[in-house]
């Protein structure tokens, strides 16, 4: 597992590691113990070091902090308009007293127009002495009056004394042809050859073949209302769904506290029902979420329970809804949004819970897939490389994990699709599939929202990380907010947004082929990888029907027709 994960951190180096740019920290890696004109300890004691260090000969010791901003510390000039990536390596010493572990951020002290303004870059909470050296990076952007920025870490807790290495601040290089290098990507990864043949022999007057795709490889999906699924009133709402999207997550009706509002009270037939018809019209279904480690979502009942009636709570809701659900998800997302509470942590008094939990749901269904998923991760820096390294952790220490869940919740409608794209190569140094799992765009300009929409979809079909897209609702009368909404009123019309996305999934990304075939000749085309119907026609009457899925490794289809000319004895898949 471990050579898997160093060997695609590798290829993701060198797929995105083209054109490194300048380093603008002077002894970025602590090497030289003269801190003249680079490192400044502020309030605390920086202490150069040769015994530990992360990379090269040197690191150094923080100490005698006396303020939780108390770090080293070093400022560089930065261009107003400019984006800029920053990183440093950590080690604690040791933890805040009677806690089993501390929280790290990364900050800047970012000089504008004269004055400091103070701001987070990256956040790791939880952080335990086991993990040893961690990265901790984060991503900013330059506004206008900007002429400077101080990079230092903060850890709230004034005891904790760590060592700091291998630090480095770079500006992001910004690609004016981003949206033909990810055409270009998406033509190299989403699509495979396709050929069709009709040997000699055999009268073929009037052959043709129509290519017609029936679902992706690539998932795009959204949440919806369970009892809007099967509630015989809302059929219109239905039949969209299963007319415009491949896959969907119930949006609350899986999740802990609204199955089990009172204690050994399971509501199991709201989910179930819309399961099931969703699957009835083949759509597949991610399980969100067996566990939610804020605090405001925990089941009240559960609330005050001993550690031991905790656990056994806790282990018996994976039994009883893995023995209803199995085989009928996909995907589980296990603790929901555990980067930003610790509700589990905290009462279990075990750090490491949800490992167990991947652990538990596992050992009941190894085959379903299962995720962590959180959000400020694509759009803010702040637990980008917190899920990355969380993902680290879990596979150094052989969790079943199989994706990370990018909620992707767009407030603003200042998209830069520079940062978007870095942010989506760190969380694939993890090695592990990326979904976008919750995807909104809040814009009451629906033509802005409709290029943004466009932009955002073209990024992330192109990743080679990225496995699928999945909306949070579509629709103004069941969505998180109306602004959000890309289909409007009671027949569920598209804005401009909306009809953006009609068009890239039924055509733009979409494969429909037809052409005519003559004896002896090959007909090459290129197709969107999933499942296909081939329907071989005479003279526009159909012959003859074929299902095939169609991967990365192409498809060679030869034809071969009845003697008598009337149809088909046998098609050849090479």
């Amino acid at each position: 597992m471990l050579l898997k994960y160093l060997i695609t951190i590798c290829f993701y180096i060198t797929f995105y590691g083209a054109g490194a740019a300048s380093e603008l920290f002077h002894n970025a890696d602590f090497e030289s113990t003269s801190f003249s004109g680079n490192w400044v300890a502020i309030d605390c004691t920086m202490t150069s070091r040769t015994d530990d260090k992360y990379h090269g000969t040197r690191s150094v010791m923080v100490s005698h902090r006396h303020h939780t901003w108390s770090a080293v510390r070093q400022t560089f000039h930065v261009t107003p308009g400019k984006n800029y990536v920053v990183k440093m390596y950590f080690k604690l010493l040791n933890l805040p007293s009677g806690h089993a572990y501390a929280e790290v951020k990364l900050n800047v002290a970012l000089t504008v127009n004269g004055s400091p303004k103070y701001f987070g870059l990256a956040k790791l909470p939880m952080q335990q002495l086991k993990f040893g050296w961690t990265e901790i990076s984060g991503d900013f952007h330059a506004q206008n009056g900007a002429t400077d920025a101080g990079i230092y870490i903060e850890i709230p807790d004034i005891s904790v004394n760590y060592l700091v290495d291998f630090a480095s601040a770079q500006e992001l290089p910004h690609n004016s042809h981003w949206k033909s290098d990810a055409q270009n990507r998406i033509n190299n990864i989403r699509k495979a050859p396709v050929s069709f043949k009709l040997p000699h022999g055999v009268n073929a007057h009037g052959i043709s073949i129509e290519l017609v795709q029936k679902r992706r490889n690539f998932a795009f999906g959204t949440a919806v209302v369970a009892t809007s699924m099967t509630d015989p009133s809302q059929k219109g709402y239905q039949d969209f769904v299963y007319n415009n999207f491949e896959w969907a997550v119930l949006e609350n009706a899986l999740k802990w506290r609204q199955m089990e509002w009172t204690e050994n009270h399971v509501n199991f037939d709201r989910p179930l029902n819309a399961i099931s018809a969703l699957q009835s019209h083949g759509i597949k279904v991610r399980g969100h979420n067996m566990f939610w480690d804020v605090e405001q979502f925990i089941p009240q009942w559960l609330k005050g329970k001993s550690q031991n009636d905790l656990l056994s709570c806790m282990k018996g809701h994976v039994n009883q809804v893995i023995s209803r659900t199995k085989g009928k998800l996909e995907h589980w997302d296990v603790n929901n949004e555990n980067l930003h509470d610790d509700w589990f942590e905290r009462h279990t008094r075990d750090p490491d819970i949800t490992e167990k939990m991947f652990q538990w749901i596992h050992q009941q269904e190894p085959n379903v897939k299962l995720f962590l998923n959180d959000y400020e991760v694509i759009n803010q820096p702040y637990e980008t490389t917190a899920l990355r390294n969380q993902a680290i952790h879990l596979i150094k220490d052989g969790v079943p994990v199989y994706g990370l869940g990018l909620q992707g919740h767009f407030f603003s409608h200042n998209i830069d699709m520079d940062v978007l794209k870095y942010r989506l190569d760190k969380l694939a140094e993890s090695g592990l599939k990326l979904w976008i799992t919750e995807l909104t765009l809040y814009d009451t300009d629906n033509n802005r929202k409709a290029r943004n929409l466009e932009n955002l979809l073209t990024l992330f079909f192109s990743h080679p990380a990225v496995e699928g897209v999945l909306f949070w609702g579509f629709w103004d009368r069941h969505i998180w907010h109306t602004q959000d909404a890309l289909f409007t009123g009671d027949n569920i019309t598209p804005n401009a947004a909306g009809q953006k996305y009609l068009d890239l999934f039924h055509k733009t990304w979409k494969t429909y082929f037809v052409h005519n075939v003559n004896p002896g000749s090959t007909v090459n085309t290129h197709a969107f990888l999933g499942d296909y119907l081939l329907n071989i026609k005479r003279n526009g009457h159909l012959i003859h029907q074929e299902n095939f899925s169609l991967d990365k490794s192409g498809k060679d289809i030869t034809i071969h027709l009845t003697n008598d000319h009337h149809g088909v004895s046998q098609i050849v898949f090479g």
